[in-house]
């Protein structure tokens, strides 16, 4: 009886050791990443947004005080130069110009008079008939007339200039951009009627982060594209940088000049500006989560997707200033990569695949 108990003990001894052998000798269980496939993506990513502005505006005034009768334009619209966009009330303008005009018809009357009267002293006095003095005097008449005859002519100019200010005409080519006044309305001189825009020079204008202010300079080169139409593209060149940032959005106003811009780019359309070294490159962005930094390098965990498992790969990156990690160098799109606890997997180790999000 002893040795059958003995016997059971031994075979369930045995069985225990021979159990604990095979759960140490079985691999453990892949474990699930979250990972993404490479992939090249917009250039457009990288650019600014801004819109097409004129480089050339100009606020349009009437140079005399009236009131408004007539406006030949909207907003929109195109105009040439010297073509009239809206005039005001000439009946007092034409008074003052036929005033004008009969005052320097008397001066004209007046000098010829004072003229004829200081001949004639001129010849008394060589015949002694008067003395000098008389010639004196009509030497000073005739030239009192003859100044009053050059204040009409200037008078009546000045009529016909005023006159002239009652039509309001563009002083180049361009587009009315904005109305500030209308048909019945009273405006003194100098005060705005609207707004003329040129058109032959436009510019792309953007707002550029401050931090990211210091890689553009006078002169740098941008690809500026229209939004609405990503095929449309023209090249420009930084002009001008405002001297400080914007206090409410940190921000740094840049104008680009758009050069030779096709008519598709119109005042005010949306527009992104891409820095020129990056407007031919394929950039692929890399998920913060999946970048590694080990002994001062940078890694990836590259899935191997026939054998299921994992390995780290140096590359290079770049960060832009913004938060976004570009690849330069190390991987090729179409690379599977893990994107989620980067910092707990080790060399070769068997991954099951979960797909996260698209790169």
């Amino acid at each position: 009886m002893m040795r059958t108990i003995l016997s059971a003990l031994a075979g369930l001894m045995l069985l225990a050791g021979c159990s604990g052998s095979e759960e140490e000798q079985a691999p453990a269980a892949p474990r699930p990443v979250l990972t993404t496939v490479l992939a090249k993506s917009d250039p457009q990513i990288l650019g600014y947004s801004g819109t097409v502005e004129p480089r050339f505006e100009t606020q349009l005034a009437f140079r005399v005080l009236g009131r408004i009768v007539s406006r030949s334009v909207n907003v929109g619209d195109e105009v040439t130069k010297g073509e009239p966009v809206a005039a005001v009330n000439a009946e007092t303008l034409n008074a003052d110009l036929r005033s004008a005009a009969a005052q320097l018809e008397s001066a004209e009357i007046e000098a010829k008079t004072a003229r004829a009267s200081f001949e004639r002293t001129q010849q008394l006095f060589k015949d002694k008939a008067v003395a000098q003095s008389d010639v004196d005097t009509s030497r000073q008449s005739l030239s009192s007339a003859e100044a009053n005859l050059v204040s009409a002519k200037a008078e009546l100019s000045k009529a016909k200039n005023s006159l002239s200010y009652a039509e309001l005409t563009a002083p180049f080519d361009g587009v009315i951009t904005a109305r500030e006044a209308d048909v019945g309305q009273v405006v003194s001189a100098g005060e705005e009627v609207m707004t003329l825009a040129r058109t032959d020079q436009r510019e792309a204008v953007i707002d550029v982060p401050v931090e990211l202010a210091g890689k553009i300079t006078l002169g740098s080169k941008f690809e500026v594209v229209l939004q609405i139409a990503a095929s449309k593209k023209v090249t420009g060149t930084v002009r001008e940088m405002a001297p400080q940032a914007d206090t409410a959005t940190r921000t740094i106003r840049v104008r680009i000049h758009l050069d030779n811009p096709p008519a598709a780019f119109r005042l005010g359309s949306l527009i992104t500006a891409i820095p020129a070294e990056r407007a031919d490159k394929p950039i692929i962005l890399l998920p913060p989560g999946a970048v590694l930094e080990e002994d001062g390098k940078t890694m990836l965990w590259i899935v191997d997707t026939k054998a299921k498992t994992v390995h780290k790969q140096p590359v290079v990156v770049e960060r832009d200033g913004g938060g976004q990690i570009l690849l330069v160098s190390g991987a090729e799109p179409g690379t599977v990569i893990v994107i989620a606890g980067v910092h707990s997997l080790k060399e070769g180790q068997a991954v099951s695949l979960s797909k996260g999000l698209q790169s």
